[in-house]
C-alpha cells in the first residue's frame, strides 16, 4: 500500500511584453494533502533571497520594555494559582514557564527560553532549547494531572514580528485543553481515519513512502524523521518533523526531545544562510492511547516577500482556502539535506 499523492497540472498563457510579447506559459501545479485534503499551489520560483533587513533598532528598542528579561521575568510576569503550581514558576535551566496573558485554550503558558534578550537563529544551543521543551513538557504534564479534559495540547513559537511575535526575547507557548485548535483536530480525525479504513498508521506510511521516493525526505536524528511537506503552508520553506511511535509530547523521552532540538538548529544553520529571519513553529501532541497520530513539529518560514515587502498572508491562503508556495518542497529538501548528512 502507497500514499496517492494528488496532483493536478494546468498552464497559464499570456503574450509576454518584456520578450516581444511572444506567447509564453507558466505551469500551475496544484496539490492535494493526501490526509487533510487541504488544497495547495506550487510555483517554484527560484532567485537569491535578499539581505537580512538591519533588526538592531528593532531589538533594542524591544530591549527597553521587555518583560522576559532577568529582573522583570519575576516582578511582572503572572504566576501559577497555588493548587495549579505552588511554586508559582516552573524552571529548568535557563527556562521559565509562567501562565500566558493571552492564552489560546483553557491552559496556556509562555516559556521563556533564555536569559539573554536577542538569540540569532545561529546560536541558538541544543541544551538551551532542550531545556526549554523539557519545562514546557513540565507543564504539560501538570495540565494533565490537574485537569483530566486537557489532554489536547501543544507548544508553539513564535519568532520575531513577521510570525506574530509581540516579543523579541525567544518564548514558546505550550497549551493544553479540552478540544484541539482547527488543524489540529484535522491532523487528528484524518489519521483514525486512515487508520480505520486502511488499518495502517499514516505516518509510517508517509516516512516509508516519502524515504523510497527521496525527493522530499531529509533524512533522521533518532526517533524523529524530517520531511519536506507535500502542501506547505507557507511560500518558501515549510519543514516537519515526526516522532516515530509516539502519540503524545507527554511521552516523549528526554532523548527525544534533544534529537528534535538538534534537527532545528540544523534546520535554523540553513535558514540562516538563506536569509530567513522569522519563522512560526508548532508541536502537535496525539492522544494517550492513540496510536494513529504521531506528535510532530512542523515549523514555517515568515516574513515579507521580495522585492518589494509584500505580505506573505495572500488573499488565496486566508480567504480562498488555498496553500501558495513559491519555493517547492523538493528544492527545500535538496538545500536541507546536507545539514543532516
Amino acid at each position: 500500500m502507497s500514499i496517492d499523492f494528488k496532483v493536478k497540472m494546468v498552464s497559464a498563457r499570456f503574450l509576454d511584453p518584456s520578450d516581444g510579447f511572444t506567447e509564453k506559459k507558466v505551469d500551475l501545479e496544484y496539490r492535494t494533502d493526501p490526509l487533510t485534503g487541504d488544497f495547495g499551489l506550487v510555483r517554484d520560483r527560484r532567485f537569491t533571497n535578499p539581505p537580512k533587513p538591519d533588526l538592531t533598532a528593532l531589538i533594542e528598542k524591544s530591549r527597553r520594555n521587555c518583560p522576559f528579561c532577568p529582573g522583570k521575568l519575576e516582578e511582572i510576569t503572572p504566576r501559577f494559582i497555588p493548587a495549579f503550581r505552588k511554586e508559582g514558576h516552573i524552571k529548568i535551566g535557563e527556562a521559565t514557564v509562567f501562565p500566558n496573558l493571552f492564552p489560546t485554550s483553557e491552559y496556556g503558558a509562555v516559556t521563556v527560553i533564555s536569559r539573554q534578550h536577542h538569540v540569532p537563529l545561529s546560536e541558538f544551543t541544543t541544551p538551551l532549547l532542550t531545556d526549554a521543551f523539557l519545562a514546557s513538557r513540565e507543564y504539560l504534564k501538570t495540565a494533565a494531572a490537574y485537569d483530566c479534559r486537557a489532554h489536547y495540547c501543544g507548544v508553539m513559537w513564535n519568532y520575531f514580528p513577521p510570525a506574530n511575535s509581540s516579543q523579541v526575547h525567544p518564548h514558546l507557548q505550550p497549551f493544553a485543553g479540552p478540544f484541539p485548535l482547527s488543524y489540529h483536530k484535522k491532523l487528528l480525525a484524518g489519521s483514525k481515519r486512515y487508520l480505520r479504513e486502511k488499518r495502517a498508521n499514516f505516518w509510517q506510511e508517509l516516512i516509508r513512502d516519502e524515504k523510497k521516493r527521496g525527493t522530499r525526505y531529509i533524512g533522521e536524528i533518532g526517533r524523529t524523521a524530517w520531511l519536506a511537506s507535500y502542501v506547505p503552508r507557507s511560500f518558501q520553506m515549510d519543514v516537519r518533523a515526526v516522532f516515530q511511535k509516539r502519540n503524545t509530547i507527554m511521552s516523549l523521552s528526554d532523548d527525544d526531545l534533544c534529537d528534535l532540538v538538534e534537527g532545528l538548529t540544523r534546520v535554523f544553520k540553513y535558514m540562516d544562510e538563506q536569509n530567513y529571519y522569522s519563522f512560526n513553529l508548532f508541536l502537535y501532541s496525539g492522544l494517550p492511547g492513540d496510536d494513529s497520530f504521531w506528535t510532530q513539529a512542523r515549523i514555517i518560514q515568515r516574513g515579507p516577500l521580495p522585492f518589494v515587502d509584500i505580505s506573505d498572508g495572500a488573499n488565496a491562503t486566508l480567504l480562498g482556502d488555498t496553500h501558495m508556495t513559491i519555493r517547492s518542497p523538493e528544492y527545500i529538501c535538496e538545500g536541507l539535506r546536507p545539514y543532516f548528512s
